[in-house]
């Protein structure tokens, strides 16, 4: 079924679950629409694909949107080429969502800089050797105590650590300096102990 009016606002329906669309008239934040396909099931999701004025092409699904290629394609092609000519490309996961990226190599380039920020924490776990490739690296760092920290600038050139360099017990006397005043404070007497023990 086929309706049209003055305007050139025209639809067609082919089931009561779907129909094409061709401007509608009313104004979203892009502008008029230019076509759209609308289909609903019996739940009620809708799916939505079609243009508007403003020239943006949208794709809404109430549920799962699947984008599956290279079924039939050559080992090491490329099967799915997502490209921004000329602005961004934005992924974002709402609510509790995780964003995945999964492969059997994943490189990550950048002509420029490069950024990872995290609200929480960040850990790197690799199955194997972890190298790290810089003219110059740098750790801040200020409320890390312990042995197994990453020791700093700061903390290597400290006057304690100066003062224990060359020593026997340098490595013991450096664990104690770092623990002491965090969390490690206690056992850092202890180690202090061994080191004073082995200066003797």
């Amino acid at each position: 079924m086929s309706n049209q009016n003055p305007q050139g606002h025209e639809f067609t329906s082919f089931s009561p679950n779907f129909r094409i669309e061709v401007n509608n008239p009313q104004v979203g934040f892009n502008g008029p629409g230019i076509y759209d396909l609308y289909g609903f099931n019996d739940d009620g999701d809708v799916s939505l694909a079609g243009m508007t004025q403003g020239g943006i092409y949208r794709l809404y699904n109430d549920r799962t949107i699947e984008i599956i290629g290279g079924q039939n394609s050559e080992r090491g092609g490329v099967d799915i080429c997502i490209t921004g000519m000329k602005g961004s490309i934005l992924i974002t996961a709402q609510e509790n969502g995780e964003v995945l990226i999964k492969g059997a190599k994943v490189t990550v380039e950048s002509k420029g800089d490069m950024h990872f920020k995290s609200g929480g924490n960040m850990k790197l776990d690799c199955g194997n050797r972890f190298d790290i490739y810089a003219k110059e690296a740098y750790c801040d760092a200020p409320h890390s105590y312990g042995p197994d920290c990453i020791a700093t600038e700061d903390n290597a050139n400290s006057m304690l650590n100066q003062v224990f360099k060359g020593l026997k017990a340098e490595g013991i006397a450096r664990a104690a300096a770092s623990a002491a005043g965090g969390p490690g404070a206690v056992a850092a007497i202890n180690v202090a102990d061994k080191a004073i023990k082995a200066l003797s």
